[in-house]
């Protein structure tokens, strides 16, 4: 169990290309996306994911924050299930078993 900090669980993958915050609600994570759409004019960094299923890909930056890097297991926190491999992260919601898999190669939402 990862535990949270004002609510929210803060993590890095193993290989270090992806950070990503999470709280009851949603799920945001940046990473260098191979098909990223474009937001004004910019490739799209960021992705949030709501525990509802809904994706908006967005451009910013988490900034400085405490990280857990993940070893290549799962995890449970905030409500999420964290499934981290080598090919990709995968975050599903408890409640709702909806979900994303992140990975620098693509994104999938179920």
């Amino acid at each position: 169990m990862l535990r949270p900090q004002n609510g929210y669980v803060f993590i890095e993958t193993k290989s270090g290309k992806t950070r990503c915050q999470l709280n009851e609600q949603e799920v945001g994570c940046e990473s260098t996306f191979a098909d990223a759409p474009e937001i004004e004019g910019l490739p799209a960094n960021g992705v949030r994911y709501t525990a509802n299923g809904q994706l908006a890909w967005v451009l910013g930056n988490i900034g400085d924050i405490p990280a857990v890097t993940l070893d290549y297991r799962t995890y449970s926190a905030v409500g999420w299930t964290i499934d981290a491999r080598a090919d990709g992260t995968t975050f599903t919601n408890d409640r709702t078993g909806r979900g994303i898999m992140i990975s620098v190669e693509g994104v999938e939402t179920f």
